[in-house]
C-alpha cells in the first residue's frame, strides 16, 4: 500500500488538471470506498459553488502498482446550496390537482358560513324591528288608556272643567233672553206721554 501523502498529492494534481489551481483549495478528508479505492476531498473555490468539494477517487490494486485516477468530480458539501430533488411530472400534477380541490372545498365552506351569518343577522334585525314596533304600539295603547281612563285625575279634572263651562254657558243663555224680554216691555216715549195726558183728564 503506497503512502497516503503521495496519493493525496497525486489526487490534488488530478483535481488541478480537471479545474485550475485557483479553483482547488485545501485538503478536507479521505474516504476508503473499497479495497484499493480511496476518495480524496478538496475545498472548491469556484464562484457559484460555495460549500462544494472536489472529489478525486484513486485506485491502486497492488502495493507496487502505480495509482490511477478513477474519477474527478465536484460534490456538494453539508452547507452547500443544492437544487431540490427532482419530482416526476405525474406526481407534481397529482399534487396540484389535490391542492386545487382542497382550495375549492375551503372556498365553498367559507361562502356557506358567510351566507349563514347574513341570514342570522337578517333574522335578528327582523326580530328587533318587530319587538320595537310591539313596544311602540303598547306604549301608544297605554297613553290612550291613560287619557281615556275615567278614573284618572286628569280625566276627572277635564270633566269638571267641562261641566263648569257648560253651566256658565247655560246661565248666560238664560240671562240674555230675560234682558231682551225686559227691553221689549219698555214702551216708547210717545206712548208714555199719551198715557200721562189721559190720566190728567181723568183727574180733572
Amino acid at each position: 500500500m503506497p503512502k497516503q501523502s503521495d496519493n493525496k498529492t497525486f489526487a490534488y494534481n488530478a483535481a488541478v488538471e480537471a479545474g485550475s489551481r485557483t479553483s482547488v483549495g485545501f485538503f478536507i478528508e479521505s474516504i476508503e470506498e473499497d479495497e484499493g479505492v480511496v476518495t480524496y476531498l478538496f475545498e472548491s473555490k469556484l464562484k457559484g459553488y460555495v460549500g462544494w468539494r472536489w472529489s478525486v477517487s484513486i485506485y491502486q490494486g497492488d502495493t507496487d502498482a502505480e495509482p490511477t485516477v478513477s474519477e474527478v468530480l465536484m460534490v456538494p458539501g453539508p452547507d452547500s446550496l443544492v437544487a431540490p430533488d427532482w419530482v416526476p411530472w405525474s406526481e407534481r400534477l397529482a399534487d396540484y390537482k389535490a391542492l386545487q380541490a382542497e382550495l375549492e372545498a375551503q372556498a365553498a365552506l367559507d361562502a356557506e358560513e358567510v351566507e349563514d351569518g347574513e341570514d342570522s343577522e337578517d333574522s335578528e334585525d327582523s326580530e328587533d324591528t318587530e319587538d320595537s314596533e310591539d313596544s311602540e304600539d303598547a306604549g301608544d295603547y297605554q297613553e290612550i288608556q291613560e287619557v281615556d281612563d275615567p278614573d284618572s285625575d286628569e280625566s276627572s279634572s277635564i270633566a269638571v272643567e267641562g261641566a263648569e263651562d257648560l253651566a256658565v254657558a247655560n246661565m248666560k243663555e238664560a240671562v240674555e233672553p230675560e234682558a231682551d224680554a225686559g227691553k221689549t216691555r219698555k214702551r216708547p216715549r210717545f206712548l208714555r206721554r199719551r198715557n200721562r195726558g189721559a190720566s190728567k183728564q181723568q183727574g180733572e
